[in-house]
C-alpha cells in the first residue's frame, strides 16, 4: 500500500520548487488551513482564527485529505522565522545552526541571502542588529571597522513602546521607528522580543524602514 502523503512531502514536492505560493490543505473532517511561502521559506500559517505557530500546532496532527497550491496573495505579513523543518517539528532537538539533528533539511535553490536575518544584515550601511528580550540585549550583527555603538538605551525605549501599547489598548506593538539627526532605527516584534536595526543616516541610502519592509514583503 502506498505511503500516505504528509504535509512535509507536499511542501518539498509542490511548494519549495515554486518558492512563492499559498498551500491550502484540508483534513478528513473537512477543516481547512493555509500555509504561505516566500522565497522558499514558510512565512505564515492560518487556521480558523489562529495564525503563525499557534495555527501550525493545530495543523501538525492532521490526517490530510486534499491540498491545492495557488499564487502567494499580496499583503501577507510574516510571523514565522524559523527553518521549515523546525516549525513543523516543534520540540525536536536542534543543532547549533538551528537545524533538526535527526531529520533532513528542506533544500531550496538559494538566489541570495536565505533567511530574513541574513537579508537584514545585507541592508546597505547597517551598523547593528540586536535582539531585545526580557531586558537583555543580544548583538546579532555589528558592522566591521565601525566604532561600537552604545545601544543600551534601546532596551528602555522598547519597554516604553510596549507600555504605550498596553496603556492605549493597542496590544502588542508590531513595529516602531526612530529617526534622529544621526541615526535611523527600526524595531520589529518577534516571538515576545524585539529585533532592532540601527543605521547611521546617509542621504545615499533609501529610508531604513523602506529597506526593512522590502525584506519582509
Amino acid at each position: 500500500m502506498a505511503r500516505e502523503q504528509t504535509l512535509e512531502d507536499i511542501i518539498r514536492t509542490d511548494c519549495l520548487p515554486l518558492r512563492d505560493c499559498m498551500l491550502t490543505i484540508s483534513d478528513v473532517n473537512g477543516e481547512a488551513a493555509f500555509l504561505y511561502f516566500k522565497e522558499g521559506e514558510l512565512i505564515e500559517a492560518n487556521y480558523a482564527a489562529l495564525w503563525g505557530k499557534d495555527a501550525l500546532a493545530q495543523i501538525a496532527p492532521w490526517k490530510l485529505a486534499d491540498f491545492a497550491v495557488a499564487p502567494l496573495p499580496l499583503g501577507i505579513k510574516r510571523s514565522l522565522w524559523d527553518p521549515i523543518e523546525v516549525l513543523l517539528n516543534p520540540g525536536a532537538p536542534v543543532t547549533a545552526s538551528g537545524r533538526l539533528a535527526a531529520r533532513p533539511t528542506f533544500n531550496v535553490q538559494k538566489l541570495g541571502p536565505s533567511s530574513p536575518f541574513e537579508r537584514f544584515r545585507a541592508i546597505p550601511g547597517l551598523l547593528k542588529l540586536v535582539q531585545i528580550e526580557r531586558e537583555t540585549i543580544n548583538i546579532l550583527y555589528e558592522a566591521e571597522g565601525e566604532e561600537p555603538e552604545n545601544t543600551d538605551w534601546l532596551n528602555e525605549f522598547s519597554e516604553r513602546a510596549k507600555a504605550v501599547g498596553d496603556t492605549l489598548g493597542f496590544g502588542v506593538c508590531e513595529k516602531w521607528t526612530i529617526d534622529t539627526d544621526r541615526y535611523q532605527v527600526v524595531g520589529l516584534n518577534h516571538d515576545e522580543c524585539f529585533i532592532v536595526l540601527l543605521r547611521r543616516k546617509d542621504v545615499s541610502h533609501e529610508d531604513l524602514e523602506t529597506a526593512v519592509n522590502e525584506v519582509l514583503e
